[in-house]
């Protein structure tokens, strides 16, 4: 496949999270969320597929920890965690407001953006989103 055929759902994916949107690609036939990694759906084409708004919520998968400074704009330690997102889709971010030692797989996770732009955190016990 052409690498450019991908890289412009990447652009929209990025696009949307530069507008602090979390959205990902649906079949609109069946509702069913597509896997942004998984792009045998991209194959396709464009038919049938829609961007749409996902709940930010999610669950930790895995995660791991950065403890070396690489800039000053994310200081250590810092956290990514591959997140399956409630729809399906699994992404990798980072973890804001959770020290490492707390970071838990299986823990619900919130979606949130910052300055530097979409970042999980965790989700609070009642189900309500915590403040952005």
């Amino acid at each position: 496949m052409d690498s450019t055929f991908f890289h412009r759902y990447d652009e929209a994916f990025l696009a949307f999270i530069a507008a602090g949107e979390l959205r990902i690609p649906v079949h609109t036939e069946t509702g069913r969320a597509l896997g942004l990694h998984q792009r045998a759906w991209c194959v396709a084409g464009d038919h049938g597929v829609q961007w749409r708004p996902a709940s930010g919520r999610g669950a930790v998968l895995s995660f791991t920890v950065t403890r070396r400074p690489y800039t000053p704009e994310f200081p250590v330690p810092l956290v990514h965690g591959l997140i399956e997102l409630a729809e399906g889709p699994r992404l990798i971010c980072r973890l804001d407001g959770v020290t490492p030692e707390a970071v838990a797989v299986g823990q619900a996770v919130q979606a949130h953006f910052d300055r530097q732009g979409l970042v999980f955190r965790p989700a609070l016990d009642d189900g309500n989103k915590a403040d952005k």
